[in-house]
């Protein structure tokens, strides 16, 4: 046996320079890595920032002069004030004035001030325009106007033509008509249609 004789195979010379490879690779590789994330998070954050305003949700103020022409869009809720000359939002909180004012959604509440006040949903506390449209259920009062119409709840309409299907509580006017109504009505002409007698009484008419 020669004492020089070593018992490495070629094999292993293979492994050993695989393992050196590795070891002088691995820093590029890990500052690949690190440049890949440093590039990629701030592309993901843009993207983030580039997508669409959540219109729904509540805004303080709106100003508008018509559907269209408007600080808001006519997708978003107002909360506290809006002025305009044609309002159209979905819904408001608080105090809305203009010529026409419009919702379309939601529940509405507050003091509505115009010529004609439109609400396509639901309404609560005192719509006082010249014509008064509540299309869904109104609580509170329908007034200072010529002509006031709401769904259905509990109200106070006071106005020359008041129009409700069905209410709980009070209307005065010179022409009163009812579909349901428990409650009394005050003027010229009153009409309870979903009464089965006296449907018709003028000066007073009223059903519990």
């Amino acid at each position: 046996m020669n004492a020089g004789h070593s018992d490495a195979r070629p094999g292993d010379f293979n492994d050993i320079h695989h393992r050196e490879e590795l070891v002088k690779t691995a820093p590029f590789i890990l500052a690949f890595g690190l440049g890949w994330v440093a590039g990629t998070i701030p592309t993901i954050l843009h993207a983030q920032d580039a997508l669409p305003e959540d219109t729904t949700a509540a805004k303080s103020f709106e100003l508008a002069l018509f559907p269209g022409v408007q600080i808001r869009g006519e997708d978003s809720a107002i909360q506290i004030l809006r002025l305009g000359i044609y309002n159209r939002n979905v819904s408001v909180k608080g105090l809305d004035i203009g010529i026409v004012n419009e919702t379309t959604g939601g529940v509405t509440k507050g003091l509505q001030i115009g010529v004609v006040g439109l609400a396509r949903s639901d309404f609560s506390g005192w719509q006082n325009n010249i014509v008064n449209i509540v299309q869904g259920e109104f609580n509170g009062l329908q007034g200072g106007g010529i002509y006031n119409r709401m769904g259905h709840g509990e109200a106070f309409q006071l106005g020359f033509f008041n129009r409700a299907d069905d209410i709980s509580g009070f209307q005065l006017g010179i022409v009163n008509w009812a579909g349901n109504m428990r409650g009394i009505q005050v003027g010229l002409i009153n009409i309870i249609s979903g009464k089965e007698s006296f449907q018709f009484l003028p000066i007073v008419n009223w059903s519990f």
